[in-house]
């Protein structure tokens, strides 16, 4: 109850299970419910919660802040930890698995730490934090959950440093609906979908983090996403390094995307966005695809030794290549079909096995300031292979 800043509840099993599991007949639905103004220590405790309304644990309103540590909150049948109404405290090294829904809800400026906690095997999502739900999330092991390890939603701002995202059936961390959020320095690998997906108008910095070894691809921006996507080294995916489309626009820059299954960059229907200072190599299909009316601005990039074409603008891919190297590709360093127009200018483009710049169907390109001379010409390509004003070192 209020006040009781000095409790302590320890090394104790704490049981929920009414005989009617809704809501009927009790207007408590928690196991364990901490309120305002209240900062005990639960501390070693077994918690279970049976009742399929409500949560195992509850901590709510202002004031309301408990150290919980060492506990295991699972096999729960609804939410395992609810922090909620600008309620606060530290929660470190718990166990949290196997619950219905999320491990752990956070909203409606719920302000929780949350240090070394394993939260795994849910049958939702890891972490869900919306409504303006807000937390700090510390060297979190997350994983093997059924939908996202970690989602944000509705104006949630939550901060996530080097933590573990792997392994989740969906997902590594889904923000959508104007979800905001930093992530930094965790590692986001192995997951079925995407390590990290962005949509409906949220705007994330994922910084500094190792995405790796998904299923699909590293980041998936789509559906008017925007965000930072910086210093990240992204690699080993089975789909694109970073996927853009549909409106989306975020800044991308100074990330490592290389060694992927599929292309390195995939800029599609309409995508948009920054894209600067990057490197980009050793990838299977092209470094960085643009396609289906999307206008991207590419700058400053290093993109080389691709195993098929560096750049590729087809059906219609337009936007700005500028002031890139581009290099030691298995194929053309530049290719452009289909109704394609990028304004390509102040390039290095080199040590292409089948020339510079490969234009098919007498596309209109900008290529200033340059010179060009076609190599070969027929009725459907031209290869072009560009004569430098200021010749790059070559191998």
């Amino acid at each position: 109850m209020e006040g009781s800043e000095d409790a302590y509840v320890g090394y104790m099993t704490i049981r929920f299970n009414p005989d009617d599991k809704s809501a009927q007949h009790h207007n408590a639905h928690h196991c364990l419910e901490i309120t305002v103004n209240c900062s005990p220590i639960i501390d070693h405790c077994i918690i279970r919660s049976t009742c399929t309304v409500g949560s195992a644990v509850c901590v709510s309103g202002q004031g309301a802040c408990p150290t919980i540590k060492h506990c295991n909150i699972s096999d729960c049948e609804n939410v395992g930890l609810y922090i909620t109404d600008h309620a606060q405290g530290i929660y470190e090294d718990n166990e949290i698995s196997n619950n219905a829904l999320a491990g752990i809800w956070v909203k409606n400026h719920g302000n929780p730490i949350i240090r070394r906690n394993h939260i795994h095997h849910g049958r939702d999502v890891g972490v869900f934090t919306f409504d303006h739900g807000m937390g700090y999330f510390e060297s979190c092991n997350i994983h093997r959950n059924r939908i996202a390890g970690f989602e944000v939603k509705a104006y949630a701002n939550p901060t996530v440093v080097r933590c573990e995202i792997h392994h989740g059936q969906t997902g590594g961390i889904y923000v959508h609906e104007k979800g905001r959020g930093q992530f930094i320095e965790n590692k986001i690998y192995a997951n079925n979908f995407a390590g990290v997906w962005i949509t409906s108008n949220s705007d994330p910095t994922i910084r500094g983090n190792a995405i790796f070894n998904g299923n699909q691809g590293g980041v998936y921006i789509f559906g008017d996403g925007r965000g930072l996507i910086e210093g990240n080294d992204i690699y080993g995916n089975a789909l694109a390094g970073i996927q853009i489309r549909t409106n989306s626009c975020p800044i991308v820059r100074h990330n490592k995307i290389h060694d992927g299954q599929h292309g390195g960059i995939y800029v599609h229907e309409k995508g948009q966005g920054v894209i600067e200072e990057n490197e980009v190599y050793s990838n299977t299909l092209a470094g960085v695809w643009v396609t289906t009316g999307s206008t991207p601005v590419l700058r400053r990039n290093r993109i080389h030794s691709g195993k098929q074409v560096g750049v590729y603008f087809y059906d219609n891919g337009h936007g700005v290549l500028e002031d890139n190297d581009i290099y030691n590709h298995m194929y053309s360093g530049v290719q452009i079909r289909t109704g394609s127009n990028p304004k390509i200018r102040r390039n290095k483009i080199w040590g292409g096995q089948n020339g510079g710049i490969l234009v098919y169907n007498s596309v209109l390109s900008w290529l200033n300031p340059i010179t060009a001379q076609a190599q070969q010409t027929s009725e459907h390509l031209h290869i072009i292979q560009l004569i430098y004003l200021v010749q790059p070192k070559c191998c």
